[in-house]
């Protein structure tokens, strides 16, 4: 999360900054309930930026620079437009003078009817470069009604998924309060198509690339029908699992590394003789026992340290043996 205080100290000295021509709006859904999910629309336009096109913006309850991120009036960030869940983010787009940008927003409205008012902040850099561009909007006044009993809606629980993985299919389980069917619709290209739902569940197909997809839910009650806000799943690239065993072997390595560097520096009493030894003997014991050798072209390809430790001496013997494993 991001004050508008930072908008100096985060980009050079603030009596550099100068102020950016951008024309900055913000568009809320026109019905707002207490502790309901809505959609807030922003917009730049009119501004221009350095080569790298890129602009920060960040969401603000006010313009004071103290106490303004929209937490402290009860907002909640739940997708942001880069699909995580802060007030400031990094954008690049082809932000001109003659071109106007749009950004959506998920947020959680206050639990308390009310009027609130929010402010879209910018950041950005100027074609000639050296001088750090702000600048804020006027605020968008929304009114937070209090939720009529009946209204059909999501449980005020339940939060959407942002993030999976490519390749991976993802099932999401709707809690709902006051509803009698539900419908799920996700963009797919230029057009909206349905997605079977059962018992409040769906899937999404997973994803070929890294990529956004975008759905939303219908819902229909003894109140108004309700439509919730087109919800952001982002899919990315599986990231790279760590061999832990590996990590504590090399932790292992390099700690008795600095310990004979150590050594070689200053007398070592006996008591601390002692003490190394001890620790030596509790870290063979700890992470070696059981576990064969590792030949110096290392272990098999493929092979996980897991593997090693069940298999490693069955490998070695049948090397030694002339067989092959």
């Amino acid at each position: 999360m991001r004050s508008r205080d930072c908008a100096g100290s985060c980009h050079g000295d603030s009596s550099t900054n100068g102020v950016s021509t951008a024309t900055l709006d913000i568009i809320p859904q026109q019905e707002v309930y207490a502790g309901l999910l809505i959609e807030v629309e922003t917009q730049v336009g009119g501004v221009e930026v350095s080569d790298m096109r890129m602009v920060g913006l960040t969401l603000l309850s006010n313009k004071d620079g103290a106490k303004d991120l929209p937490s402290n009036d009860g907002w909640e960030i739940v997708t942001d437009p880069n699909g995580g869940v802060n007030n400031y983010v990094e954008i690049i787009d082809d932000f001109s003078i003659q071109n106007t940008v749009s950004q959506k927003w998920t947020l959680r409205a206050p639990t308390s009817p009310g009027f609130y008012e929010l402010y879209l902040g910018i950041q950005h850099g100027s074609p000639d470069g050296g001088i750090a561009m702000v600048g804020i909007s006027e605020s968008a006044q929304i009114t937070v009604s209090e939720m009529p009993e009946n209204l059909p809606r999501l449980s005020p629980e339940w939060t959407p998924p942002n993030v999976r993985e490519v390749g991976v299919k993802t099932t999401i389980k709707l809690e709902t309060v006051n509803t009698e069917s539900v419908y799920v619709e996700m963009k797919r290209g230029s057009g909206i198509v349905n997605l079977s739902v059962v018992d409040n569940e769906f899937t999404i197909p997973a994803a070929i690339n890294p990529g956004v997809v975008e759905w939303r839910v219908i819902m229909q009650g003894e109140g108004p029908d309700q439509q919730s806000p087109w919800f952001k799943l982002t899919a990315q690239e599986k990231s790279w699992d760590v061999d832990k065993t590996v990590l504590y072997l090399q932790a292992i390595s390099l700690f008795l590394l600095c310990l004979g560097l150590a050594m070689t520096q200053k007398p070592i009493r006996n008591e601390e003789l002692d003490e190394i030894e001890t620790i030596e003997s509790d870290l063979e014991e700890k992470y070696s026992s059981g576990v064969p050798a590792i030949p110096q072209e290392g272990i098999p390809e493929g092979w996980t340290m897991e593997q090693w430790e069940y298999y490693g001496q069955e490998h070695l013997d049948s090397i030694s043996r002339g067989e092959q494993l």
